[in-house]
């Protein structure tokens, strides 16, 4: 089965008053890290960058995609990697969850169907996702490409809320202690996100007293 994996990387990192994505740990900015643990489960990685385009693409040696919907958040994201990809089944990560590693990812897509080739029949999954302590997480998830009509159909009508997208599809959600079993990191670690400079600190105390291998 061919898997693409789409980095959401696009935000403006307002509260944390840096990209997000390239903050370091271990001496490796975040995105760096991602690609690195989505490469060994995915023969394709994009990243959706919003308005950076020209910053990522001199940093790292991936595709580059811009937001065809601008200003419509990571659901805009999405519907940019999504329209760049060609596999059936996309890992969708966003850039601010930095303990995020390949275990992860292939516990997620062990949850794929991997009979299914084509359109997705009615009542079939069209979606993986992580659903961590009651807490949905539609950016630590897996997607058919088939999703991105009714993605662009929402957009299209100024919908930019994911949840509200999420809830029209069928989904398969996995919970934290399914995923964290065999990652080798913790439920609060697998889903936890870098918003302010206080989470970035937390990030590199966790990093540092797991002798840098999260892997």
């Amino acid at each position: 089965m061919e898997v693409s994996a789409i980095i959401i990387a696009g935000g403006q990192s307002r509260r944390m008053g840096e990209d997000k994505a390239l903050l370091r740990l271990g001496g490796v900015t975040i995105l760096e890290k991602m690609i690195q643990e989505l490469e060994p489960v995915a023969s394709r990685i994009v990243i959706a960058a919003g308005n950076k385009k020209e910053v990522y693409r001199s940093l790292f040696d991936k595709q580059v995609v811009t937001d065809v919907y601008a200003d419509a958040g990571p659901l805009a994201g999405l519907h940019a990697g999504l329209s760049a990809s060609t596999a059936d089944w996309n890992i969708a990560v966003a850039c601010d969850t930095p303990f995020a590693n390949r275990g992860l990812f292939q516990a997620l897509l062990s949850f794929v169907p991997v009979s299914e080739i084509g359109d997705c029949r009615r009542g079939e999954p069209e979606a993986v996702v992580a659903s961590v302590a009651g807490r949905v997480h539609p950016l630590l998830a897996v997607y058919r490409r088939s999703v991105l009509p009714s993605l662009d159909q929402e957009l299209r009508e100024g919908n930019h809320k994911m949840m509200n997208w999420l809830n029209g599809l069928q989904v398969v959600y996995v919970d934290g202690q399914t995923l964290a079993a065999g990652t080798g990191i913790s439920e609060e670690q697998l889903a936890f996100n870098m918003n302010h400079p206080e989470d970035y600190a937390q990030a590199k105390i966790w990093y540092e007293k797991k002798g840098h291998d999260f892997s």
